[in-house]
């Protein structure tokens, strides 16, 4: 009887060790790396020198409607230090009757490692007719840790929203930006990254078709195409708001900053033109 009992028990420890090894099994192939990782480019800055401290105001235009808004960003602003970061803050805000259908506003906070250019913090308030959300996010070496606080204009009411993200190497809007205008940017390079902007991952592929002459100055083409990333299962997902890949020239300069950004979005043409630059 006691051999009876030792094959079962016997028995069962095999078969719960190979429920074990079968679970671990299923928990790695579901983690294991996307295919699209494979595309992902160096995050190491490249050789272009930095951009000295910069303030770019650009005028948005909506299906033809010039002026309906603008955009601020100031890189490195002298009122805007803080002790062992690179600060960039941007605002932007909609005008005339495209703000009377589309009222936004928006402060936008951001703080980068000054060598490597990768993020360690962003914040933003943004306000339309319906609510005011305010999002903060933090950049671990393994991970992004997001928080979305959201107010309801007329109730009052608030939810907060709480979000982990485990990949590495992740940018936000502005150290893309600055990766971005770093590198070589030779015809037919590509560049793609993981950014972590507000409170979703999104996959970004950058194409650079050329250079040529836009806005009356020599400038750099590229395209831009992004995907939202399933936080759980990093699966690629189509990004609505985005209708086809956006158009971004660059000044083909020292300087390297925007000269004019085409998308066609959800709510139709869009375009951002660079209208001053100053170097305070």
């Amino acid at each position: 009887m006691n051999n009876f009992l030792r094959m079962i028990v016997s028995d069962c420890m095999s078969a719960c060790r190979r429920l074990i090894l079968l679970s671990l099994l299923l928990v790695f192939s579901a983690k294991a790396a996307p295919a699209w990782q494979a595309e992902l480019t160096s995050p190491a800055p490249g050789a272009f020198p930095k951009l000295a401290p910069t303030v770019l105001d650009l005028q948005v235009s909506w299906n033809g409607m010039i002026n309906a808004g603008s955009i601020r960003m100031e890189f490195a602003p002298p009122a805007g230090k803080k002790p062992g970061a690179y600060v960039i803050r941007s605002t932007s805000s909609s005008h005339g009757a495209a703000a009377l259908l589309f009222p936004y506003h928006s402060n936008f906070w951001s703080e980068l490692d000054p060598a490597s250019l990768r993020p360690r913090h962003f914040h933003s308030v943004e306000t339309d007719k319906k609510e005011t959300a305010t999002t903060t996010v933090r950049y671990f070496p393994a991970k992004v840790e997001s928080q979305e606080i959201t107010r309801i204009s007329k109730t009052g009411i608030t939810r907060q929203t709480d979000r982990v993200f485990r990949f590495t190497p992740v940018f936000d809007i502005f150290s893309a930006m600055l990766h971005v205008r770093s590198q070589r940017l030779d015809a037919g390079d590509h560049i793609t990254l993981v950014i972590h902007p507000f409170d979703n991952p999104y996959l970004l592929r950058v194409k650079v078709h050329g250079r040529e002459i836009h806005a009356g100055r020599n400038a750099i083409r590229l395209t831009l195409g992004m995907h939202k990333i399933d936080r759980k299962t990093l699966a690629l997902l189509p990004y609505k708001k985005l209708k086809k890949d956006a158009t971004l020239w660059l000044s083909d300069d020292a300087d390297r900053i925007p000269v004019e950004l085409r998308a066609t979005a959800f709510i139709g043409d869009v375009r951002a033109t660079l209208a001053a630059h100053t170097k305070p």
